[in-house]
């Protein structure tokens, strides 16, 4: 359960956010293996996670749960307690993050004696503070800010592996070493994370641009929800719609985040 509480400013953010299974899921009676999770916490400081869990694991859905529950719980205590004062500290909390993450999964692999790869999952986790921008990133998840001014930039690139198709996964023995952490002193408007499934829709590429068209009517909507709840239902209506799923096929999570100055900001819970 990830709570949304007012931040103690006179600045905050107002939040989207849903994970819906794929076509392809649907079909096989297979749940979602994305989960995701947010925070707000004081001085307009919010964080997000997202993991992806891989399809052939059959228990990926657990372990992306774990991945994002786990992350955001270790970034949330520590921010709430005192704001990094430079890029190392960052640096080295968004570590300690994963690092958290992936015993756990060890911890839950070797309760239920199966093997790591069996809840196989990739990792991203964002942090927004004043002026600061964190990110760290094992796997293909995507995350989008929006700078002050208005301009759009990718601010993770998905990972990808030796063979097309394929990613980086929390599980692997080397995946700490793997992490990639970018940490800017800047201020961020806009904040969308999401999972692989959406990226043909959002993305340019090869050239991996974000694209206007796909994220600006989400920027606004998000900026406009005032029902937590009517919105939530909204999102997935979009993410479940035949314009998306013509495109992809794969489960879909995103999570939009804009930054309110004025007026009340959304309220509620996520849970995914």
């Amino acid at each position: 359960m990830n709570q949304a509480a007012e931040p103690e400013s006179d600045a905050f953010w107002r939040v989207v956010s849903a994970s819906v299974a794929g076509t392809s899921h649907q079909k096989l009676d297979l749940p979602c293996q994305d989960a995701h999770a947010w925070r707000i916490l004081p001085h307009g400081l919010i964080v997000i996670s997202l993991a992806d869990g891989a399809g052939t694991a059959n228990r990926a859905a657990d372990g992306a749960t774990r991945a994002a529950d786990c992350s955001i719980a270790v970034l949330a205590e520590s921010l709430s307690q005192e704001l990094p004062p430079n890029a190392a500290s960052w640096q080295s909390l968004f570590t300690d993050a994963f690092s958290q993450a992936h015993q756990s999964l060890i911890d839950m692999a070797e309760a239920e004696g199966l093997p790591l790869k069996a809840f196989a999952t990739t990792l991203a986790c964002v942090a927004v503070a004043a002026d600061w921008l964190a990110v760290g990133q094992i796997g293909d998840g995507v995350v989008v800010v929006g700078m002050e001014g208005g301009d759009l930039v990718l601010a993770a690139r998905p990972q990808r592996g030796e063979y097309a198709n394929e990613t980086l996964f929390l599980t692997m023995g080397d995946s700490l070493e793997q992490m990639e952490v970018r940490v800017e002193s800047r201020r961020v408007d806009h904040l969308i994370v999401m999972s692989d499934g959406l990226s043909r829709l959002a993305l340019n590429l090869p050239l991996y641009k974000p694209h206007r068209a796909f994220f600006d009517p989400l920027l606004a909507f998000a900026a406009e929800a005032h029902d937590s709840a009517l919105a939530a239902q909204q999102l997935v209506a979009f993410l479940s719609s035949e314009r998306v799923c013509e495109r992809t096929d794969d489960d879909k999570t995103l999570v939009v985040a804009v930054r309110i100055s004025t007026g009340k900001p959304l309220q509620g819970s996520n849970s995914a």
